[in-house]
């Protein structure tokens, strides 16, 4: 599957409310034959994988008041599921985050396996994994790109997320 399919798929499935997101996604997924799917997964893991961006995961930590290993996980997920615009213009600067959030923190629920999960209902298989090809899931991911930094150090966010410092300023 190409990226401009990829991305029409999410952004026509993109609804505000997760639950809702996550079935609007299956039912877009449904109607792709089982080979699709499993494409579908591999572009978006590839869009997770480039969202593993260290200064991403500041602004994370600062939208939700904290992020873990599986929190900045999630957090990448939903940041797919809002689409190629905000997607791209948050790898490259976070702050853009502002843009598309109103001041409550952010959770996903599962985009990251709505192909699984549509794959295994349509096809009553459970081989979806064996036929992406993911040995390399059972490997830790790869540190987040960039320099580190603490994400403690209030001075240090507002220099790097202004705005997103402004709309969720924990103080």
């Amino acid at each position: 599957m190409d990226w401009k399919p990829f991305w029409k798929v999410i952004e026509e499935s993109y609804r505000p409310d997760g639950p809702e997101h996550f079935e609007a996604l299956k039912a877009a997924l449904a109607n792709l034959p089982p080979d699709d799917l499993v494409c579908f997964q591999a572009r978006f893991d590839e869009a997770m994988a480039a969202a593993n961006l260290i200064d991403l995961w500041g602004a994370a930590y600062l939208v939700n008041g904290g992020c873990s290993d599986d929190g900045f996980h999630d957090f990448r997920a939903w940041l797919v599921g809002r689409g190629r615009h905000a997607y791209e213009a948050a790898l490259k600067h976070p702050d853009t985050l502002a843009d598309v959030l109103d001041g409550d923190p952010i959770s996903e629920l599962g985009l990251d396996v709505a192909a699984a999960r549509v794959y295994e209902e349509t096809t009553g298989k459970v081989d979806f994994y064996d036929r992406l090809d993911r040995a390399e899931d059972e490997l830790p991911p790869p540190p987040p790109e960039g320099d580190d930094w603490d994400f403690e150090d209030a001075a240090e966010m507002r220099k790097r997320f202004p705005k997103l410092w402004a709309l969720y300023d924990p103080s």
